[in-house]
């Protein structure tokens, strides 16, 4: 029982990462803002959100979530980085 609500926590999490950190790359090219408190914040709702709206888990495992995938989205982007069409959005050095 345990491990199942913690593999599903975990598993959403990863999720929510994996798209946070898309839209954070896309706001960091394309809005030029590069503010660390904004991106944490953003990273938080989404894995919150996504988890309240997508699979039915309680409020308290939600929040989990979300701070799960606070923690590891930066991870996440370094291990998935340039498959599943992640992208960077720092500029090649000429």
């Amino acid at each position: 029982m345990i491990t199942e609500i913690f593999e599903e926590i975990i598993l959403n999490a990863i999720i929510s990462s994996i798209i946070s950190t898309q839209l954070i790359q896309y706001i960091k090219e394309k809005l030029n803002i590069n503010n660390s408190i904004i991106f944490t914040i953003i990273s938080f709702l989404i894995g919150f959100l996504f988890s309240l709206s997508f699979n039915y888990v309680s409020i308290i495992n939600s929040l989990w979530i979300g701070f799960i995938s606070v923690i590891g989205a930066e991870n996440i982007y370094k291990i998935f980085k340039g498959k599943f069409g992640l992208t960077s959005s720092k500029k090649p050095i000429e």
